[in-house]
Formats: structure tokens, C-alpha cells, sequence
């Protein structure tokens, strides 16, 4: 029987990956539904589309380069116990593939905000309001007029 066993696994393994995987996608795909039909249940309308594309796609491709780079980098770690050979490059492609993963989810990141500048301070309200309330006295010429001991002689 164990004989047996052996030989009809490595058959069934992938449809039981692939069925996992359906199945997983299936449940994300509900949950995701239950959360929408929450938040219209609520009238909460305007947070249903804040979880759009344009905001997220960096995080997924983020998150796919790293699981994908980690994978392989691990893949090419137990291959490499076997010795160096061409085997190696299962490895190799899905490393690869995950770093341009990881690069490309850099590069469509959206700018961060930049920080605002703290605006000079200004005099408060009262202050600025004492200086224009006062009149500003104009000197008078006379001030100006130089009496004789104090003429210079200019070169």
C-alpha cells in the first residue's frame, strides 16, 4: 500500500495546490464582499472606493516581489546542497523576478507629501493693530538743517 501511495502523489499534488489555491481566492473574493455589503449597510458609500487601484498597486507589486524573491532565494538555497548546475536556475528566475518586482513597486510609489514650511510668525492681532492705529510723525525739515559749526568740508 505505502508503494502504492508513492507513486499516485506525485499526480495529485497539483490539483491539491491548485484546489487550495481556488479555494483561497474564493474566500478573500467573500470576505471582500461582506466588507462592501457592511459598509453600504452603514451608508457609508465614499469608503467603498477608497481602497481603489491607483492607491494599492505598489503594495501588491511590493508584496509579490518580496514573496516571490524570498521563494526563490530559498529555492536556489536548497538547490545548491545538490551542487552548482544548470537546476539552479529555477532559483535564480524566481529571485530575479521578485527583485524587478520589488524595483518596479519603487518607481510607481506615489511621491510623498512634502512637508510644509512653518509660516513666519506675526505680531499678534493687537500689537499690529496698536502700530497702525498710531500715527507715524513725519520729521519736519528743520530737522535736517545742519548749523554752521557742524558743516564738514567734503572732498
Amino acid at each position: 500500500m505505502g508503494y502504492y501511495a508513492m507513486n499516485v502523489l506525485p499526480y495529485f499534488t497539483p490539483i491539491i495546490l491548485t484546489a487550495l489555491a481556488v479555494v483561497l481566492v474564493i474566500t478573500l473574493r467573500w470576505f471582500s464582499y461582506k466588507e462592501r455589503m457592511a459598509l453600504i449597510e452603514q451608508g457609508q458609500f465614499s469608503k467603498i472606493g477608497q481602497n481603489s487601484k491607483k492607491g494599492q498597486t505598489h503594495k501588491n507589486l511590493l508584496a509579490a516581489g518580496l514573496i516571490l524573491g524570498l521563494l526563490g532565494l530559498a529555492l536556489t538555497i536548497g538547490l545548491m546542497t545538490i551542487g552548482i548546475g544548470p537546476w539552479l536556475l529555477a532559483g535564480l528566475l524566481m529571485l530575479f523576478t521578485g527583485l524587478a518586482l520589488i524595483l518596479v513597486s519603487l518607481v510607481l510609489a506615489p511621491p510623498k507629501p512634502k512637508e510644509s514650511k512653518p509660516e513666519p510668525e506675526t505680531m499678534p492681532k493687537e500689537i499690529s493693530e496698536k502700530f497702525e492705529d498710531e500715527e507715524q510723525e513725519e520729521p519736519s525739515p528743520e530737522a535736517f538743517e545742519i548749523e554752521e559749526g557742524e558743516k564738514q568740508n567734503v572732498i
